[in-house]
């Protein structure tokens, strides 16, 4: 499944959506026109429908050619979620509203009945992107927070509730691949340390369950700093969370990098193993992990 947004040019609020085969083949790919023209980072993918954020952070050439800021935060214009069946058609997106708020990336979603239940960080303002006029937006209310997003299909709304269930800082969140689209009983996110100034970084990761209770955490020494962890599964039957979290961390007083595995259970206890690149990585770095076979 892929997406983009921008898709009839720059700051154009066209969104693309598409498939592609095992093989390669791109099966479909479809546009459609949004609210506006937003900064859609992420999207997300159940078993039998995709959801399209557009939230707040606006694309403007008006503003770019005047030497303002390209992507901005403007509250007023509002969220949406667009809400599609797989197999269905773009002309048939129904658009649900909810609070102001930015999302960069989902942990999971998956389906219960007539409602959609999505797992993402959500922020209350837009971090890294200024107000139209160049101001910033509110440090304290730019900070992702764990939030359960559901969308009721069946009722007589277009809103969506949204939920916060931790009040870590937190991004770059992750399930067991094999559950994506489903509902998953494990979840990993890395954290900052709450006993820190919240400019610190990330710097520890977050083990949550099903229901969005955290399960344990894990902090670093006070200034090194932690990118996304990534789960690999102990083997291809083993039971959802069996497994480990590979994740790259900066240590601060020597500037290099190590690969950091943790037991995906129990992060609590640390790492297991380290392998010491001897280089630094940059913060933010994320991908996928695959076996060598």
């Amino acid at each position: 499944m892929l997406f983009g947004y921008n898709a009839a040019g720059p700051f154009t609020p066209t969104l693309s959506f598409g498939t592609v085969s095992a093989s390669g083949n791109v099966t479909r790919f479809d546009r459609f026109e949004a609210p506006y023209a937003s900064m859609v980072h992420d999207f997300i993918v159940t078993e039998n429908h995709l959801l399209f954020p557009v939230l707040p952070i606006t694309g403007s050439m008006a503003r770019a050619r005047a030497g303002q800021p390209a992507y901005a935060w403007e509250p007023e214009k509002g969220a949406y979620v667009g809400v599609m069946k797989r197999q269905g058609s773009a002309n048939d997106i129904v658009w649900f509203r909810a609070e102001n708020c930015y999302v960069f990336h989902v942990m999971n979603a998956w389906e219960d009945g007539s409602r959609i239940i999505a797992d993402v960080m959500q922020c209350e303002e837009a971090p890294l992107f200024p107000h139209p006029d160049g101001r910033p937006t509110d440090l304290n209310k730019s900070r992702a927070r764990y939030c359960r997003w559901i969308f009721d299909l069946a009722g007589n709304t277009d809103r969506f509730s949204q939920t916060y269930l931790d009040d870590l800082t937190g991004e770059f969140p992750r399930v067991d691949d094999r559950r994506a689209g489903r509902k998953s009983m494990h979840g990993w996110y890395a954290c900052a340390n709450p006993d820190l100034p919240i400019i610190g970084g990330l710097s520890g990761i977050a083990h949550v369950d099903g229901n969005g209770k955290r399960n344990d955490k894990y902090h670093l020494p006070t200034g090194d700093t932690i990118s996304e962890p990534v789960f690999v599964e102990r083997a291809a039957d083993a039971a959802e969370g069996d497994g480990w979290l590979l994740t790259v961390v900066w240590r601060a007083r020597d500037n290099v990098s190590d690969l950091a595995v943790f037991n995906a259970v129990d992060v609590e206890a640390g790492p297991v193993a380290l392998v010491h690149l001897g280089h630094r990585v940059p913060d933010g770095f994320h991908g996928n992990w695959v076996g060598a076979n």
